[in-house]
């Protein structure tokens, strides 16, 4: 029986639509061959690591450590360099990474590590930008001065540490610790032993009132300076003989 133009007309329709499907189900099943070929770590190896940037405190097994934990660490096409990123990131030294491929088979890895200034309430570290991170402390050998305080001002503690030590170095003095109490009073310690009580207003002037002062002062007798007052200022003196004397003076 003769088919009729429209019969005609839907079998050319279907025909085309089955023959658009095989192609589709043709290429899926190459690109999915592709892909298992070139995610095949024997033939697409990642055999070569260069990091780059200076590094002080992240160490070698660190690094090797925690790029193993990523099951396509040793593939060139697989490997995510968002997910290298991310992970080398969460090393307790690593401030930023900037990770790519290069062909064929070399992943490059640049590290920025965290520039600490200052030891933070005893239990952690602080970075040039004031941002506190944990990290091992031992393998810092070099003598970092203690700031504490609540850990919303720590960028706050150390700009004024900052400024206090610049105004402090014309004498020759440098600061060993700085405080903020819970009642946002300062207090500071020197290297030499003197602690100086500052209040919580007009830190600059009191300090520059201290070094104004500290030329007349045997340091070695002095245990404290209160330089809490509008012009003044208070010193505790060592204990001598078994008595600690205090000096009032007005500056």
């Amino acid at each position: 029986m003769e088919m009729t133009p429209l019969q005609k007309q839907k079998l050319a329709y279907w025909a085309g639509v089955a023959f658009f499907v095989l192609v589709l189900l043709a290429l899926s099943w190459g690109l999915h061959s592709v892909y298992l070929s070139i995610s095949d770590k024997q033939l697409s190896p990642m055999n070569r690591l260069l990091v780059s940037g200076k590094r002080e405190f992240v160490l070698d097994q660190e690094l090797q450590q925690a790029l193993a934990g990523l099951p396509e660490a040793g593939n060139f096409f697989s490997l995510d360099v968002s997910k290298v990123k991310a992970e080398l990131e969460q090393l307790p030294w690593v401030e930023h990474v900037t990770v790519r491929k290069q062909w064929p088979d070399k992943l490059s890895v640049n590290l920025q590590e965290q520039q600490v200034v200052a030891r933070w309430n005893n239990a952690a570290l602080l970075n040039q930008q004031g941002h506190i991170f944990d990290a091992p402390q031992q393998r810092v050998s070099e003598v970092l001065v203690n700031l504490s305080g609540p850990d919303e001002q720590a960028a706050v503690v150390l700009a004024t540490f900052k400024q206090l030590q610049q105004v402090l170095q014309s004498d020759g003095l440098s600061i060993a610790s700085l405080a903020l109490n819970e009642r946002h009073a300062w207090q500071v310690s020197l290297a030499n032993g003197i602690v100086l009580q500052l209040g919580k207003e007009d830190k600059l002037n009191r300090i520059a009132r201290f070094v104004s002062v500290y030329p007349q002062l045997k340091p070695e007798a002095v245990a404290y300076v209160d330089l809490r007052y509008d012009t003044g200022f208070a010193v505790g003196w060592k204990k001598q003989e078994g008595l600690a004397i205090n000096d009032q003076s007005n500056g």
